[in-house]
């Protein structure tokens, strides 16, 4: 791609944006839509901290007790790439085991208890027959998603979040949530079936779920978070995954300027690299800079180097720290210089907010694990 096509593009993807926030049912007016805007990271809008996204395969029982003990903000119990057709249903088996056993008796000492905790299903598509006689049902799931349905709709399992490859569109989204409450009302009655929805992480992994984002942003579809899944994304458009990773450039972008809509956490893509921490580090410094906020991790060595690049710099912190105090000294000035520079509102702004992402990531951090 040229970069006058490559310009053209991004600018049809911006008019496309804000056509679609213009006549998005989730802002309704100017002063909803600047307050969103203005919240840019999702912890000052309620989020959770998901800066370590660790795929866990769950074939293994030792692998699942080890990620309990790891510092990862989302324990990603998988059952799709990480795990061969052979060991479905023992991995299955395994996290019906743990789910039991938190049921049960809850974490244990020194296990991550602050973890978000998923599962990551498999995407084998929908049979043709209308599910359940109904034909304004979903159609039925592949037997090997079905299975991990029936897990999912266990009542040990509603506060699992469910994460879903190849999301396209929201209609994705809302099939699952359909199977799983007709699930539950099979297993357990009608009262069952209509509780809230369990939360769902999008994989984002083809170019459908890119040139989709104008049907997200007018959805009532709920989604937690949004993952950019590299090497199904490359594959799907034919291209290879570049050093400098910007053939995914747009797409990258795509899913932030999404989520920051949305006000939910973009995740960004896989580290190939296990062993080269540089590499790492430098893909979480080109990653935050676009307004990711965590990435991919499939190694414990890699969690802990990206937890600490997806915090605010401590010089950042120490900075805003000053601007806040001089604000708190010149309450009836809209501007005023500090240390050279002319400050006023917005950089106040964002330094209240770097501020609050730091605390609420402390106060996560004091209360990770059971003592």
């Amino acid at each position: 791609m040229t970069g006058r096509a490559s310009a053209r593009l991004a600018c049809r993807f911006t008019e496309l944006v804000q056509n679609t926030l213009k006549n998005s049912r989730a802002f309704h007016t100017s002063r909803e839509l600047h307050s969103a805007a203005g919240k840019g990271h999702s912890l000052l809008r309620g989020g959770r901290p998901r800066r370590s996204f660790f795929y866990v395969p769950a074939y293994k029982d030792r692998y699942i007790e080890k990620s309990l003990g790891s510092n990862a903000d989302c324990i990603v119990l998988d059952l799709e790439d990480g795990v061969a057709q052979s060991r479905k249903d023992s991995a299955r088996q395994n996290i019906q085991g743990l789910l039991q056993r938190l049921h049960r008796e809850g974490y244990k000492q020194g296990e991550n208890k602050a973890a978000e905790l998923c599962v990551r299903v498999n995407h084998e598509g929908w049979t043709e027959e209308d599910a359940w006689g109904d034909h304004k049902s979903p159609k039925a799931p592949s037997d090997i998603l079905d299975k991990d349905l029936d897990l999912l709709a266990l009542p040990e399992a509603e506060n699992i979040t469910i994460v879903l490859p190849k999301t396209n569109s929201p209609e994705d989204i809302s099939r699952i949530h359909k199977v799983i409450s007709a699930k539950r009302h099979a297993q357990r009655g009608k009262a069952s079936a209509g509780g809230r929805p369990q939360p769902v992480i999008a994989l984002f992994e083809t170019p459908r779920a890119i040139i989709n984002v104008g049907e997200f942003l007018r959805s009532k579809v709920r989604m937690e978070a949004i993952v950019f899944a590299a090497e199904d994304y490359c594959a799907s458009m034919g291209i290879p995954r570049g050093y400098d990773l910007s053939n995914m450039l747009f797409a990258r972008s795509a899913v932030v300027n999404l989520c920051k809509a949305l006000g939910i956490t973009p995740i960004d893509m896989v580290c190939q690299n296990i062993r080269d921490q540089k590499a790492l580090e430098e893909e979480c410094l080109r990653a935050s800079y676009m307004g990711f906020e965590g990435k991919q991790v499939v190694h414990p060595d890699q969690i802990d180097i990206v937890n600490s690049r997806f915090l605010p710099l401590k010089e950042e912190v120490e900075h805003s720290r000053k601007i806040l105090a001089a604000v708190r000294e010149n309450p009836k000035k809209g501007a005023f210089e500090l240390e050279g520079k002319m400050l006023d509102k917005p950089v106040f702004r964002k330094a209240d907010d770097i501020c609050t992402i730091q605390q609420k990531i402390d106060e996560y951090e004091a209360n990770r694990f059971v003592k």
